[in-house]
């Protein structure tokens, strides 16, 4: 299992973080990432392979072309920031039927 938080409402639940990557497209990793933890409570950041790159067109319409990313471990598994992240985000979680998971991955880290 594979937990981010977004700029969204609630929890984005994952079967790896390769599935995490396949579903967050490069610019919202780039600007609406803010935590990400496996099961194991490691938390993941982001390495980019090659960086979303912005332009414009005619100098006045943006156009962006997608980088490349993968997540990576960030540290040892920090079980007091992954509870810390569980219980802050109890309402909502992507999706409704990951919720489950979680309330269960919250109890064995209590």
């Amino acid at each position: 299992m594979f937990i981010v938080l977004l700029d969204e409402p609630g929890l984005f639940v994952f079967e790896s973080p390769d599935e995490a990557m396949r579903a967050i497209e490069p610019p919202d990793a780039e600007s609406e990432i803010r935590a990400a933890f496996d099961d194991s409570a490691v938390p993941y950041g982001i390495e980019w392979t090659r960086p979303n790159h912005y332009g414009r067109v005619l100098g006045v319409v943006g156009t962006v072309s997608f980088g490349e990313y993968s997540f990576v471990p960030t540290g040892p598994p920090d079980p007091i920031a992954l509870e810390s992240l569980l219980e802050a985000h109890p309402d909502f979680t992507n999706p409704p039927e990951a919720k489950a998971q979680l309330v269960s991955l919250l109890s064995r880290a209590a």
